[in-house]
């Protein structure tokens, strides 16, 4: 059986004088392989020729946020009641740990990895229901003067674009919608998963290219299906830019997808179609960012599509070098076949002071109004206050 086998080694020189002890810098080796459980061997990766002996110079960094907090949300219930709860899993941010490496080839070239994972701050358990390690990101490439070609798990192309013209940023990604939205929400008429199900913030078994010249970025990626018998079924195609003049960025995305929409145990593939587009300014802790995002993806019914639809608008400012607010609208609309059949309305303004230049408390006030089925009560409007609360702490 094969596993995956990680190793952590610290370590530091004790030199005889006590000069080069004080001036000797603690050293630690991160490495990892796959190897079968049954090998006795050395677990270190062993440099093979004709590379042996070749000096190239690597870098690791470890990297991760921890968010927790409470949030309370009115109006949960159809006779009114509250819910109380902590935020265990990042009410602010979502919790994560990561580790980023890259190797030197020369010649202007690099390799590199990228692992990260997200976990739950009350109970330690992974933020996933599928069981991987690396939910977040796992991904290996090559980069250079050419851009960057990456394999694995990783952020969608519209999900990086996005990011540019969120006032957010993907702060409150459990409130603001705009996460689910790239991952492309159309199939939101399933109660219980209105903002976004099909596809994913991420996507697994990508390819995705990242060009960077001058002032604009170039986005391209593909994500097999694998599915037998199909090259198209289950897969994801998108391209996207990012423009960048001074003070404002401007970007935009397609993603073609054709995942699996039937609700029993016959899979039935058809076609989803993705745009979204936005911008930004930023100057003297002043940001202001809007975008737009529609979604339409065919059903099983013949002839019927979901239809999603996203626009947003907002601003932060920072105020002193340690209070920063953040405000944005945001609007979602569900629809099939031209029908509206789900709405909301979601007004947030977020607050945070810095203890340090890693460290915030937190203060986040929002107010949503639902309709459609999504709505506590048929027929009617379902206003919702929430209020969180928080610290976030970033390594």
């Amino acid at each position: 059986m094969n596993a995956l086998y990680f190793a952590l080694a610290l370590g530091s020189t004790l030199p005889d004088t006590a000069v080069a002890q004080a001036q000797s810098q603690p050293s630690m080796t991160i490495y990892g392989t796959f190897k079968d459980a049954n090998d006795e061997s050395n677990n270190e990766p062993v440099a093979k020729k004709p590379f042996a002996g070749t000096n190239y110079q690597s870098t690791i960094n470890i990297y991760g946020t921890i968010d927790a907090g409470i949030r309370n949300v009115t109006n949960t219930t159809k006779n009114g009641g509250d819910t109380l709860k902590m935020g265990s899993n990042g009410e602010y941010y979502n919790n994560r740990i990561g580790i980023k490496g890259t190797e030197d080839l020369g010649g202007g070239l690099n390799a590199h990895f990228h692992l990260e994972t997200g976990f739950n701050t009350g109970t330690g358990a992974l933020d996933n229901n599928a069981g991987r390690f690396f939910n977040r990101i796992s991904s290996v490439g090559v980069a250079g003067s050419f851009g960057s070609i990456d394999f694995g798990r990783m952020p969608s192309v519209s999900c990086k674009t996005i990011f540019a013209y969120d006032p957010f940023q993907y702060r409150y990604v459990q409130i603001v919608p705009l996460a689910g939205a790239s991952a492309g929400n159309a199939d939101g008429n399933t109660p219980g998963y209105p903002w976004g199900t099909i596809g994913g913030t991420r996507f697994s078994n990508d390819v995705q290219y990242i060009g960077k010249f001058d002032n604009v970025t170039i986005l391209a990626e593909f994500s097999t299906g694998e599915v037998s018998g199909s090259n198209s079924n289950g897969s994801a195609q998108a391209l996207g830019f990012t423009y960048r003049p001074g003070p404002f960025v401007i970007g935009a995305a397609y993603t073609r997808q054709k995942p699996n929409v039937s609700i029993t145990a016959t899979p039935e593939y058809q076609q989803q179609n993705q745009i979204t587009f936005g911008g930004a300014y930023q100057a003297d802790g002043l940001r202001i960012a809007g975008g737009y995002i529609n979604t339409e993806a065919d059903t099983a019914a013949q002839g019927i599509n979901n239809q999603a639809k996203n626009s947003w608008i907002g601003a932060s400012y920072d105020f002193t070098p340690t209070v920063s607010v953040t405000t944005g609208f945001y609007r979602t609309t569900l629809a099939t076949g031209n029908v509206e059949k789900a709405s909301r309305n979601l007004l947030i303004v977020g607050a945070t002071y810095a203890l340090s230049t890693r460290t915030n408390l937190y203060l986040g006030v929002d107010r949503a109004t639902l309709g459609g089925f999504v709505s506590l009560t048929a027929g009617a409007k379902t206003r919702q206050t929430g209020t969180s609360i928080g610290i976030n702490h970033m390594f």
